[in-house]
C-alpha cells in the first residue's frame, strides 16, 4: 500500500505533474482509496506506475471521507484545472461532478475522466469508458470526448428543507432507493453484498403510495420501484433503463408497479437482459420533467449516493458533461 501522506486538503504532487501546467494538459485525479471495499487503496502503486508508463501529467488528491471529493473538485476547478478525473465507483464520480455543479461553475469548461473501480462501474457501461484499469487510464491521454446530458434532482424533506443534487447516470426511488440505502450501511460493499441485500429487501419492502408526474401525466398509486436516468445501467449491471439515450435531452423513466413479490422475484432476470419493459407491469417513459411526492421521507439514491426526501423535482440539462471514452 502506498497512498502518500498529504497536506491538509489531501493534495499530493505526483510525477512530472508538479509543474504548474494546469488547464488542458494536466489531469487532476481524485482518488478514492475506499472504493471496492478498500481495495483501491492497496493498488495505488500500480495506478501510479501506469500513469507514468503512459506519460500522463497529473496531480492526485486522495479522499478520506464521504463528501470529500466534492470539496476537492471545487478547489481544483477554482485553481484552474479543467481536466478532472476520478478513480473509484459511480458515487465518487457523482461527488466530483457535484463539487463543480453545486458551486455554480460551468461544467462545460471541464473534461472529465474516469478510472472505474468497485462493484458498480455502471456509468461506464453506457458511455464506453473501459472497465479495465490500464485501458481506462489510456483514455486520460488518448480518449475521445463524449458529451452527454446531466440529470438534476431538487428535493424537499419532510422538515421543509430543500436541497439539490445532480446525477450523471441513474436516480433510484422506492425499492431501488431502499436497497441502496441498506447496502450503503454495510462497512464492506461488493456485488455479493448488494445482491444479497436485494433478495432480503424484496421480502421486507412495503411499497408506498406516491403521487407521480411525468411531464403532463399524473398518477397516485403504489409503486414497487422507479428509476429516472440519463444512462441505462445501475446496481452493478442491471439494465433498468434500456430506452435511455445519454445525449437526447430527455430523462428516461422506468416504473415497476406493485405487481406482488412473487412476480418480482420471477422476473428479476429482466433487469439484466434488457427486456424489463416487455413486462405488462412495467412502464417506460421519456420526459423533460418528473415529480415524485411521497407521504413521508423515503430513501432515494443518485448514482448510488443515498439520501432521504419527501418530494423530488427531476429535470435535465442537455449536453453539459464532457467525458473521455475509448476511441
Amino acid at each position: 500500500m502506498a497512498v502518500p501522506l498529504c497536506e491538509s486538503w489531501s493534495l499530493c504532487c505526483i510525477y512530472s505533474a508538479c509543474s504548474d501546467r494546469k488547464g488542458m494538459n494536466m489531469v487532476f485525479l481524485i482518488y478514492n482509496p475506499a472504493a471496492g471495499g478498500g481495495r483501491a487503496g492497496k493498488i495505488w502503486d500500480r495506478v501510479e506506475d501506469l500513469l507514468k508508463k503512459h506519460g500522463i501529467d497529473h496531480k492526485v488528491a486522495f479522499t478520506e471521507r464521504p463528501g470529500r471529493a466534492m470539496e476537492i473538485s471545487k478547489k481544483a476547478f477554482k485553481e484552474g484545472y479543467r481536466r478532472i478525473a476520478a478513480f473509484g465507483g459511480d458515487g465518487t464520480v457523482n461527488e466530483v461532478v457535484n463539487g463543480i455543479f453545486l458551486n455554480g461553475y460551468d461544467l462545460r469548461e471541464v473534461v472529465f475522466g474516469w478510472i472505474p473501480f468497485g462493484s458498480g462501474k455502471d456509468w461506464a457501461r453506457t458511455i464506453g469508458v473501459p472497465l479495465e484499469i490500464e485501458e481506462a487510464i489510456k483514455t486520460l491521454k488518448d480518449g475521445k470526448e463524449f458529451v452527454q446530458d446531466l440529470g438534476v434532482g431538487e428535493y424537499e424533506k419532510a422538515s421543509g428543507e430543500i436541497e439539490k443534487r445532480a446525477f450523471v447516470n441513474v436516480a433510484g426511488l422506492f425499492f431501488d432507493g431502499f436497497v441502496t440505502y441498506r447496502t450503503n450501511l454495510l462497512k464492506r460493499k461488493n456485488r455479493v453484498s448488494y445482491f444479497s441485500r436485494i433478495f432480503s429487501s424484496i421480502i421486507e419492502y412495503d411499497p408506498p403510495t406516491a403521487r407521480i408526474q411525468i411531464d403532463e401525466k399524473v398518477w397516485e398509486k403504489r409503486v414497487f420501484s422507479m428509476n429516472v436516468g440519463i444512462c441505462k445501467y445501475n446496481g452493478g449491471g442491471m439494465n433498468q433503463l434500456p430506452h435511455a439515450v445519454p445525449d437526447d435531452g430527455l430523462l428516461a423513466v422506468t416504473v415497476i408497479n406493485d405487481i406482488g413479490k412473487l412476480r418480482i422475484l420471477a422476473n428479476l432476470h429482466r433487469v439484466f437482459n434488457g427486456k424489463l419493459l416487455e413486462h405488462p407491469g412495467v412502464e417506460g417513459y421519456q420526459a423533460k420533467k418528473v415529480v415524485v411526492e411521497f407521504q413521508r421521507d423515503e430513501p432515494v439514491e443518485f448514482d448510488g449516493e443515498s439520501f432521504w426526501a419527501k418530494k423530488i423535482f427531476f429535470s435535465i440539462i442537455p449536453g453539459v458533461i464532457r467525458v473521455l471514452v475509448k476511441k
